[in-house]
């Protein structure tokens, strides 16, 4: 597993049990989960998020008049916001080009 799947591996994790109600040592029991990993990879996954917290500006290659109506906001998770009309197209290829990396 490359380092950008375990990341996405395990921010899943962490994300299921938050939303499972159960403490972590019973997630973890019943996942088949080490205690001891979930919590490193969570340390982990709050050092990289606190650095990436912010916004970044993305420009275009076309006339400054013209808009895609997508903003890409990144903080303690990647969020995608879309504007009536937006353009598909771009959101295709952002999204494309995430699930790669």
């Amino acid at each position: 597993m490359q380092t950008e799947e375990r990341l996405i591996h395990w921010q899943t994790v962490i994300d299921n049990q938050a939303a499972s109600g159960k403490t972590i040592a019973d997630y973890c029991r019943e996942s088949n989960i080490r205690t001891s990993g979930f919590y490193t990879w969570r340390r982990k996954l709050r050092e990289q998020q606190s650095v990436a917290q912010g916004f970044i500006e993305l420009k275009a290659n076309r006339r400054s008049d013209t808009t895609s109506g997508i903003r890409i906001r990144l903080g303690t998770k990647l969020a995608i916001e879309v504007d009536r009309g937006f353009d598909p197209f771009t959101l295709r290829a952002v999204v494309e080009a995430l699930s790669r990396n």
